[in-house]
Order: C-alpha cells, then structure tokens, then sequence
C-alpha cells in the first residue's frame, strides 16, 4: 500500500463517496431507528464483496483483512438529529423533522470509503480492520450497546473521526490527550410553602431558592477548582410558578456540568449537591437532587497512538494542514472505546472556505463535500500506521 496507490484510489472513487454521502442525507434516522441507514451500509459493504454483520437493534460491523492479526477498529456513528433541515440541498432529508445535522452521513461514507480501498488492496494488508457503524451516538447510548455486545474483544486499537465545521475543508486535527468533555446532568427541585404575593412571611419561595442556586453554582468553577482545570457549571431550564401574583412553591432546575477529567466531574457533583442542600435549608425549604453522570467520561486521545497516527496522515494527506483544536465542552460516546482499548478520535475540517459556516446540529449545517476524501484518508491513514508498528516491532 504506497501513498500513491491510496492517494490514486481515493481520487478515483472521489465521486462515488460524494453519491452515497447524497444518499445517506436523505433518510437520517434517531439512535436505535437507523434500519434504513443499517440496511443501506450493509448494501453497499456487499456489493464491495465485504460480509456484513449486524448489530442489535441497529448498526454493522464487518472485517476486511487477514484472520488473527493485529486488529484496528475504524468506528463511524450512523445516526441523525431530530432537527428539521433548512438548506437549499437538491438531496435534503426525505423524513421530516429529521436531518443529519452533525455530519454523521459523512462519517458513514467515510468508513464506507476506506473500506472499499482497503477491500481493493486486501493482500497486502498485514493488520486486521474491523469496521464498526455504531448506532445511537446523540443520545450516548450507542456505544456502551455494541461494546455490552462484544464489539471490543477482538479489538486493539480503535480510531473515530468527526466533521468539524469550525474549520475549513483541509484541515485536520489528530491531537493527543484531552479532547472532549465528560457530560453529566442534574435536575434539582426546590419544594417551598406557596401563598399569596401580598404575603411573603406565611410562605416559603421556591423561585427565590432556585434563584440564589443559579447564582451560587457560577462560583463553583472559579473558586472550588484549579484554574488549569476546564469545567463548565450550566443551568438551561428553571420552571417556577403559575402566575403573577402566586409565590411560586416547587421549582424546577436542570442543567449539566462538564469536565475532562473524571476526579474534576466528581467535585462538580459533590458541589452541586451540597450547594443545593445549604440554599434549601437557609430558606427552610426542601430539594431534591437527581444527578445522572458520566453519560460518557472524557475523551481521551492514547499520546503515543496519536503521535503515530499523526505522522502518517502528514505523509498521505498532502497538503492537507494539521491543525490544533482546543479541547471542546462537547460530548462524545467514543470515550467508551477508550476506556477499553487504546484511541484516537481526530477532526476533519468540513466548512467550506469563503463562505459563512452553520455549526454542527443547526438546520443549516452543511458538509463542504472534499471533506468527505479527507474523512477517507485519515481512516486509511490510521490502519496504515498500525501496519508500520507492525513492522517496527
């Protein structure tokens, strides 16, 4: 497998991966309704001579490559958002109120098209590939699903992309450690003594202990933990009251921290606990406190794993740029696969130069569609770096 036979290759099929990422648009699906999605990869992995094996409840897996060898797991998530598209695409979502707002079509293509360059040169392969088409990464189920099923066993070192519209088509980000965030969530009910507007003193207000919270919890990232340490502390929802001149008795707060570390995401936890239990009591009020962490932990790149695979997709992305992304409070269920084996989950820039750029999960995010190669190289660009550990050893 020289440079330039993939370089070749994947210019050659340019046009077909733009066709099935055209195809995979249309029918986006939700986490663990993707049968449409499933059944179109397992399409096309046939007619590429690959076997397709699915998954439970949705989802693929397959293997090109010698039986018993090292094995590299390429990972693309497969579903869509529940977003209505707002684009002028002549190939918009065909099932309404659904899009892929976050470029998962192009993940699919992307492993798609690795796998058919890397089917093609087949007998030249020294380490074993196992594609992985995992369902349900928006709802940060997905993962953990397929891994309760197995999907890891085999596996030594696993690779995950992700189209970036933050930047620009040809650039790419392989970077080690901290990457993503770990996400966890809270909902906080306040309970206090409803009443009469005029008269305060005979009520307790849960409005006013919700409000003191809000302002309370800003302080636990500026003063409770280490400056270098990133951490968010956000309130996205308070319901409280049903009219003007009522003194509202329950409130309602949901939010969620964020974090890159998994001692950092305990603190918040702890913090937001305590601080909810002293604002209640101060009122002489009650809470109650329902936290939910570790949707997924942080992710985390392997330093030496991404240092390799870095250097190899300097040497067959051309003139591509590598590029540094700071570490995103996004979340991401990849970091299950890291918690299991070694890994990588890199960027592929996907805005289009000169032009204003939706970001991810907006009704008007597009893909500038060289993007799509690049996602492909930078697959082809991991396993190749694995058959050269192979030989170093």
């Amino acid at each position: 497998m020289t440079r330039e036979e993939v370089l070749e290759k994947v210019s050659k099929k340019r046009e077909e991966f733009i066709s099935w990422y055209h195809e995979f648009h249309q029918i986006p699906e939700l986490g663990f309704e993707e049968k449409e999605t499933t059944e179109l990869i397992c399409e096309k992995l046939t007619g590429m001579g690959i076997h397709p094996l699915r998954l439970d409840p949705t989802g693929v897996t397959a293997y090109v490559g010698p039986h018993d060898a090292y094995t590299v797991g390429l990972r693309a998530d497969i579903d869509g958002l529940r977003v209505s598209e707002d684009t002028d695409l002549p190939f918009q979502s065909k099932h309404p109120g659904k899009m892929h707002a976050c470029g998962h079509d192009g993940h699919i293509t992307g492993l798609l098209g690795a796998a058919s360059i890397l089917k093609e040169m087949e007998s030249e392969l020294t380490v074993r590939v196992k594609l992985i088409f995992q369902p349900s990464e928006e709802n940060t189920k997905g993962a953990k699903q397929i891994i309760s099923q197995g999907i890891l066993e085999d596996v030594d070192e696993v690779f995950g992309l992700h189209l970036f519209s933050d930047i620009k088509a040809g650039e790419i980000s392989v970077e080690p450690g901290a990457r993503m965030a770990q996400t966890d969530r809270f909902t906080i009910t306040f309970i206090g003594k409803g009443g009469h507007a005029a008269k305060p003193h005979q009520c307790v207000d849960a409005t006013v202990m919700a409000a003191d919270f809000v302002m309370n919890v800003q302080t636990i990232v500026a003063r409770e933990l280490d400056p270098i340490e990133g951490a968010v502390v956000t309130v996205g929802s308070l319901k409280s009251g049903t009219q003007y001149n009522i003194i509202s008795g329950k409130a309602v707060l949901e939010g969620t921290c964020r974090s890159y570390s998994e001692d950092v995401a305990q603190h918040l936890q702890d913090a937001i606990r305590r601080r909810a239990e002293a604002v209640a009591d101060s009122y002489g009020g009650n809470v109650k406190i329902a936290y939910e962490q570790g949707s997924h932990p942080p992710v985390l790149n392997d330093v030496a794993l991404s240092r390799r695979i870095a250097d190899e997709a300097e040497q067959l992305l051309e003139n591509r740029k590598l590029v540094h992304i700071a570490p995103l409070m996004l979340g991401e269920d990849f970091s299950w696969y890291q918690k299991e084996v070694p890994g990588v989950f890199a960027f592929v820039g996907c805005g289009t130069p000169g032009r204003k750029c939706y970001p991810n999960h907006h009704p008007k995010f597009e893909v500038e569609e060289s993007a799509l190669s690049d996602g492909v190289l930078l697959h082809l660009a991991a396993v190749v770096s694995a058959m050269h550990r192979e030989k170093e050893e």
